[in-house]
């Protein structure tokens, strides 16, 4: 008797799970996220940096945010800000910067990895 409800129990649970999902998707494969950066605005001595997430094939995002540091490459500011929640559009301030030029990334992560945009954004923080 035991044995018949727990298959009785599994086949439910079966139909219940393949039932939520009607579009067989299992030939698919998954990719790493598209991302861009979508602009920058100087605010006193940060900046706020915006992204945005194209596509993420078949796996949903885990992660979103910036890499930035001095554009000059003898200096080694190098720092990186994920923002709280992972969303298509994402945005973050930068910490407070000292008068220079910065270089700043987007990135989004998903189950497959870790990817970047393609360019970079530069941004000058006055005096």
């Amino acid at each position: 008797m035991t044995k018949t409800m727990g298959s009785m129990f599994t086949a439910a649970l079966l139909l219940a799970f393949t039932a939520c999902s009607p579009e067989d998707r299992s030939g698919e494969q998954p990719f790493q996220p598209t991302v861009v950066n979508k602009a920058c605005q100087v605010e006193a001595d940060s900046c706020l940096l915006v992204g945005e997430v194209l596509k993420s094939p078949n796996s949903s995002l885990k992660g979103c945010g910036f890499r930035y540091g001095n554009y000059n490459t003898a200096d080694t500011l190098r720092l990186e800000i994920k923002c709280e929640e992972a969303q298509m559009q994402f945005s973050a301030y930068t910490r407070r910067l000292e008068p220079g030029t910065y270089y700043a990334v987007a990135f989004a992560q998903n189950g497959m990895g870790k990817s970047f945009a393609p360019d970079s954004v530069y941004f000058t923080i006055e005096k």
